[in-house]
């Protein structure tokens, strides 16, 4: 079982009614089960595919601003995603004496099972709903784990995805894990 809070840095950008590039900040919590193998190639160095399901929320965002004397307005609704993901990860264990650290590197296919959110446009002459569509794209990480305790690791991980209509340019994650 896996639990994340994420704080989403965005940018962004609409090609339409004066409303350029917008800056702005959303949080989301996720839960999700994984499961993999890890398959050694060595006695430290290893292949791992995995699978993984997460269901979320994600924050909306509204914006407001005027394309000349209209007033206008974006908002992007609420909504709780559902995720599958498949992959596959290499990685390296180096050990001390009271210390380990696994350096990994993984590429992934990560597709949403519901539709993503709604977005409604609003003019002086009315409104536009866009309805979110399913989308998948692929993932690339490179990432560290450090060992705390027997059952307990910290890790640091750098990702970004591509190939999908909605793409993450950069994320960083830095996460606990008690495994049982």
């Amino acid at each position: 079982m896996i639990g994340k809070y994420i704080h989403h840095d965005n940018d962004y950008t609409g090609n339409f009614a004066g409303l350029g590039t917008k800056h702005y900040g959303t949080h989301s919590w996720y839960a999700g089960a994984e499961t993999g193998y890890r398959y050694h190639l060595t006695e430290d160095t290893f292949i791992e595919p995995q699978a993984e399901l997460v269901y979320g929320a994600v924050s909306g965002k509204t914006f407001n601003w005027k394309d000349g004397e209209m007033d206008l307005s974006m908002k992007n609704k609420d909504f709780s995603p559902l995720i599958g993901r498949t992959g596959i990860e290499l990685g390296k264990t180096f050990r001390g004496k009271d210390w380990s650290v696994t350096a990994r590197a993984g590429t992934s296919w990560q597709f949403d099972l519901l539709n993503n959110g709604e977005t409604v446009l609003r003019d002086a002459s009315g409104e536009k709903r866009i309805k979110g569509e399913k989308d998948s794209r692929m993932l690339f990480n490179v990432g560290m784990n450090a060992q705390i305790k027997d059952n307990m690791r910290f890790g640091l991980e750098f990702e970004k995805s591509a190939f999908g209509k909605y793409n993450v340019d950069n994320a960083i994650n830095a996460n606990f894990r008690y495994m049982f």
